[in-house]
């Protein structure tokens, strides 16, 4: 059986299981900064933050979303390797403080710019760089759903289903109605031949809210026993 995706059945996928990069627009001296500039602090947090320790946290989240927004407003403009670049720096900075000494603030400030740079470069159809990048942050990352569903979604299109599938799943045992990750759950394992997993995979995506008749023709053509 054909297992390839009508170019409709696709975009209605990526449509539905791909993240997109939000748009933001920056103010233009974001265009000057000359490198990033995330500070983490590697020193273990108390449970009630003191008031400098406070201050502190505040401006490394602070400084964290600034090198964002710059990556965005580069993003935004068609400077889009150019933003992946930028991510990349940022990100490499935030492994090195998470590695010297992982606390939940660290943790934290690690998230938001490995989200960003997943999602940009998936857009850019750069699937294994995705997948090497939460592959190799698996253990400061722990159990963000969102994430483990880019690293699904990017599996997939490296072919490789049954890792793809697991992500899902760890995906969903957080959020078990999320419908794009159901039906990314469904492509897989018909890709894999469970059909019959695939087919509950798709009856409880289609229980959440209607489900693209070009994915639901697409499993179908794949032997997967989907209902009219």
């Amino acid at each position: 059986m054909d297992s390839t995706l009508s170019p409709k059945a696709v975009r209605a996928l990526e449509r539905s299981a791909s993240p997109a990069v939000a748009k933001v627009e920056a103010p233009e001296e974001r265009h000057q900064m000359s490198a990033p500039s995330v500070a983490v602090a590697a020193s273990a947090p108390a449970r009630i933050l003191p008031p400098d320790a406070a201050q502190l946290a505040l401006r490394q989240q602070q400084a964290s979303k600034d090198a964002v927004a710059h990556a965005q407003s580069l993003w935004n403009v068609g400077s889009r390797e150019a933003a992946i670049e930028w991510m990349e720096e940022v990100v490499a900075t935030a492994e090195r403080a998470v590695a010297a000494g992982a606390t939940p603030a660290t943790t934290r400030l690690l998230v938001l710019p490995v989200r960003e740079l997943a999602r940009m470069q998936l857009a850019q159809s750069h699937p294994q760089a995705v997948w090497d990048l939460l592959t190799r942050l698996e253990p400061y990352l722990g159990n963000q759903a969102d994430l483990w569903a880019v690293r699904a979604n990017a599996a997939q299109r490296l072919g490789r289903h049954q890792d793809s599938v697991h992500a899902y799943m760890v995906a969903l045992q957080s959020r078990p109605n999320e419908q794009r990750w159901l039906l990314g759950a469904a492509v897989s394992l018909a890709a894999l031949g469970q059909l019959t997993s695939a087919a509950e995979m798709a009856e409880k995506a289609r229980a959440v809210g209607s489900v693209s008749k070009d994915v639901l023709a697409y499993l179908r053509q794949t032997g997967v026993p989907v209902k009219d």
